[in-house]
């Protein structure tokens, strides 16, 4: 996605609108996303959200850590300008996150990323960005699909609070599985965890066919370079072409390595 396509959605009015009264509470987590963030949450103390909105994560976030330091970044100013105004106490910044993160390396516990790298044809490079400035963990979603013939660029209407504008549309990236497994690799992680289910997209999309996985991702960083443990729990299992290069885990240690929700309590 362009600077010039960026700017497409990122000034749409909807935008704050929505986002004010949206995604700002536990309740408002999609399951795949909150199989990990309480865990997460606990166990961090500072989180960068790229793609922020109105920062309504912040919120989310301290449901399980008060005491966690939240910054955000979007790439829509009103947005940020939204965010400055609803939690002063947090640090807000415009950023394209393809083009630069304005954060040194390692400056977080965890990196979030939800709700955007679908749109988002730069992925691999909004990736790189988001695991160069994550000391631990980097948390993100993803569209899924098995196809052998590469990333399928489907388009989704922005239509939030209101009615489509009629012009206003975005990329909508469903990623090959195999493809997207070896750019992981490519980061060089010590871990790689995965939940998610197979879902319909919203009415929105057009250009796919038939079902999807709707996957969030936890990659980690730490220890000596070498196969890193691997454990998902997806409709996808692991691609055999790949499975020599990592330590594959059965899904049900998902639980022991990062907990649910339900343990913690």
């Amino acid at each position: 996605m362009t600077r010039a396509h960026v700017a497409a959605w990122a000034d749409h009015p909807d935008l704050v609108e929505y986002y004010t009264a949206h995604r700002h509470r536990p309740e408002d987590l999609y399951p795949s996303e909150r199989r990990f963030l309480p865990a997460l949450a606990e166990e961090s103390q500072s989180v960068l959200d790229v793609g922020c909105a109105a920062g309504g994560f912040a919120a989310v976030w301290r449901n399980w850590n008060p005491a966690l330091s939240y910054a955000g970044v979007d790439a829509s100013e009103p947005l940020v300008e939204a965010a400055r105004r609803l939690h002063p106490e947090c640090e807000f910044e415009v950023a394209d996150c393809a083009e630069g993160l304005p954060f040194a390396d390692g400056a977080f516990d965890s990196v979030q990323a939800l709700g955007w790298l679908h749109w988002e044809p730069r992925f691999e490079d909004a990736l790189a960005e988001m695991w160069r400035v994550t000391r631990r963990r980097l948390f993100f979603d993803v569209r899924l699909q098995t196809a052998e013939a590469g990333h399928l660029e489907a388009r989704q209407r922005i239509a939030l609070s209101g009615e489509w504008d009629g012009r206003t549309t975005v990329p909508y990236l469903c990623l090959s599985w195999e493809r997207f497994a070896e750019s992981l690799l490519g980061l060089g992680p010590a871990a790689i965890l995965a939940h998610g289910y197979e879902g319909t997209p919203s009415d929105t999309v057009t250009g796919v066919q038939g079902d999807i996985c709707f996957a969030t991702f936890v990659v980690e960083r730490g220890g000596a370079a070498g196969r890193p443990l691997t454990c998902i729990a997806l409709p996808y299992e692991w691609p055999d072409a790949l499975r020599e290069r990592v330590d594959l885990r059965r899904p049900p240690e998902l639980d022991v390595l990062i907990p649910t929700e339900e343990a913690l309590a």
